[in-house]
């Protein structure tokens, strides 16, 4: 979904705050409202202190959980069972649910008025309705490349002067390179390949994942079977790796079902099977190993368009484009340069976090196994 064009076109009221708030209509596994409340709510405290020091605004939370109204209202209107089907139905566009327009109005819009929204992994529908009603806001979310020395960011602004900003703050890409090389050569020295050459490694995924909405419904592997089929022929061995939290995606089951030279599932570590020169290629639907196996020099197969499009120091930035930070995301003088064509501003003070591996991860809690080939290694989590 592009941005409404026009949407700078339109004239702003001067901003009273600053909300934190995320896909409010995404569920739970149990399909309750709230989702993403989680990630959410620890953007809004990693950040509210730098936001309110950058500009003097209060930072307020907007979740179905920390808005008992808002919660009620998802809650009312849909079934548990039926719920991860009206969210991807709904994920690019809720325009046509004019049934929802009073109580958007009343929930959402009234809350967000003059106010400068910083969303987590901001749905298009979100964006949408920011747009429309000439919202400014700053979609932030966490980068597909994982195997740097932390995570990074990636960051899109609705306001056309703050994405070049964006760019001039980003990571280049030859750091990322450099990297690729280092893991590379660890798990090479490290690891004995035990697949023939010309291996192709199909990767699994979350299959109620926001990556996996295609044109309104989940992504179903059985509609592109004659495709997969080709790709899998194409090489001399293919590999199922499943996704560590979900092991069951309709990719796997096509692939396992169809294909004469499956070797097996695996469960090894997706950048050591990365460095191993005998894998060639990878297929997913979309998943952000697709962008980090480049890195590699691999073959790349995806099934559906990968919504997030990075770029790096230097790159040409449009307002589809998210540019790739660091934790220079956790300054207050970001949040200067983000905020100042909308308030007013303290003064740039130069001021970073001074450099340590690992600190989001930490922080997130989220090391999607990069540990096991990372020195700053951190000790098992003791059994309860």
């Amino acid at each position: 979904m592009k941005p409404t064009e026009t949407s700078n076109d339109i004239p702003r009221m001067p901003l009273l705050g600053a909300t934190i708030m995320g896909d409010f209509l995404r569920p739970d596994g149990q399909g309750r409202p709230g989702g993403v409340d989680r990630p959410v709510t620890w953007l809004w405290n990693a950040t509210k202190r730098q936001i309110a020091r950058a500009s003097g605004l209060p930072v307020t939370l907007l979740t179905p959980t920390a808005s008992a109204e808002l919660g009620q209202w998802i809650a009312s209107m849909r079934q548990p069972s039926e719920a991860d089907t009206l969210w991807a139905a709904c994920y690019d566009d809720i325009s046509a649910r004019t049934d929802w327009a009073d109580a958007i109005a009343r929930l959402i819009l009234r809350r967000l008025r003059g106010q400068f929204v910083v969303g987590y992994e901001m749905p298009p529908y979100l964006a949408r309705l920011l747009d429309q009603h000439a919202i400014p806001y700053i979609d932030i979310r966490l980068h597909p490349v994982r195997f740097m020395d932390d995570l990074l960011f990636a960051a899109r602004a609705s306001h056309g002067p703050t994405q070049t900003v964006l760019s001039a703050l980003a990571v280049h890409e030859s750091d990322v390179l450099v990297t690729a090389g280092l893991r590379e050569a660890m798990c090479q020295l490290i690891s004995d390949a035990a697949v023939p050459a010309d291996t192709l490694v199909v990767i699994g995924q979350r299959p109620h994942d926001a990556s996996q909405i295609v044109n309104g419904r989940f992504f179903d592997a059985m509609d592109h079977r004659d495709e997969i089929a080709a790709i899998c022929a194409r090489h001399r061995a293919v590999l199922l790796k499943p996704h560590p939290h979900e092991r069951e995606h309709s990719l796997l089951t096509v692939v396992a079902g169809i294909a004469a030279n499956v070797l097996g599932v695996v469960d090894d570590n997706l950048y050591r099977l990365l460095a191993m020169p005998e894998i060639s290629s990878v297929l997913t639907v979309s998943s952000s190993a697709g962008i980090e196996a480049a890195y590699f020099g691999k073959e790349i197969h995806t099934l559906a368009e990968t919504r997030l499009t990075p770029r790096w120091r230097g790159d040409a930035m449009t307002r589809e484009t998210h540019a790739s930070l660091d934790d220079v995301v956790l300054s207050v003088d970001f949040w200067r340069r983000v905020l100042a064509p909308h308030t007013a501003i303290s003064a740039l003070d130069g001021a970073r976090l001074p450099p340590k591996p690992n600190r989001l991860r930490i922080a997130l809690d989220s090391f999607w196994n990069f540990n096991e080939i990372d020195t700053d290694r951190i000790p098992a989590r003791a059994a309860p």
